[in-house]
């Protein structure tokens, strides 16, 4: 196989490991946005030039977002298309309904499943934001481990109409794989503060507080009870052509 890996974090120690996992599978290379991109969904840069640039022999990145860059994979001819798009290792769990909708990581894979590539989305549950710390992941030998058997597991199950949502555990090593469906509605309640600029002018500042974890919820299988969640997400819940 030619497997693209990409993310919405860019180069990161997430992407490096999942670059390792996926070239036990095939001919791997990666293409990141240049800079943070969470969120984003599966938005596409449409009024400015995308311009490339080489961070290793297996690393590009470009000015753009998590989908442009399978956009740019499969239809700029500079790359082999891709057979299979890895999305990740995102820094946080994309558990629940938002990241379903918004993350930048799993927005990666609505623009693969749109163009018939078979996709899946790698995030792992972390507290803070210190993603950009290679330490702070944990031994890349033991992500490789996970994430290949996790690969391993879906690889009979890919589909070009259809991607997978894979969230693990911070303690992933040899954590039990389940499969659900059950989506708590949002992991974050919704906090917007205003703040005063050095001018004393006023800005305000989008973020969150936890909600409380339901029961029974993907949520719930990842940070209470360490287990490796995966949900498939296919557009046979759409009519279309």
């Amino acid at each position: 196989m030619i497997i693209l890996v990409t993310n919405d974090d860019g180069d990161s120690e997430g992407l490096r490991s999942l670059v390792e996992a996926g070239t036990k599978f095939g001919d791997t290379y990666a293409i990141v946005p240049n800079r943070q991109r969470s969120a984003i969904s599966r938005a596409i840069t449409l009024h400015k030039p995308i311009r490339i640039h080489k961070i290793t022999d297996k690393i590009n990145s470009i000015n753009g977002t998590p989908a442009d860059c399978v956009l740019f994979s499969l239809n700029s001819g500079e790359f082999a298309k891709p057979d299979l798009i890895l999305s990740g290792i995102n820094w946080g769990d994309n558990t629940c309904l938002g990241p379903l909708i918004g993350s930048g990581t799993i927005g990666a894979c609505w623009q693969a499943v749109l163009d018939g590539v078979p996709s899946i989305a790698f995030s792992v549950h972390k507290d803070g934001h210190d993603w950009h710390k290679k330490e702070n992941w944990g031994t890349r030998e033991e992500l490789v481990q996970t994430v290949t058997r996790v690969i391993e597991e879906l690889k009979p199950k890919l589909k070009d109409s259809s991607f997978f949502s894979v969230n693990l555990p911070e303690k992933h090593v040899d954590a039990e794989i389940v499969y659900t469906h059950k989506f708590q509605k949002r992991k974050y309640k919704t906090v917007i503060e205003k703040r005063k600029d050095p001018n004393g002018v006023p800005y305000f500042w989008i973020g969150g507080e936890l909600e409380e974890v339901k029961e029974e919820t993907d949520l719930h299988e990842v940070v209470v009870n360490n287990k490796i969640t995966i949900s498939e997400v296919s557009l046979s819940i759409f009519k279309s052509d």
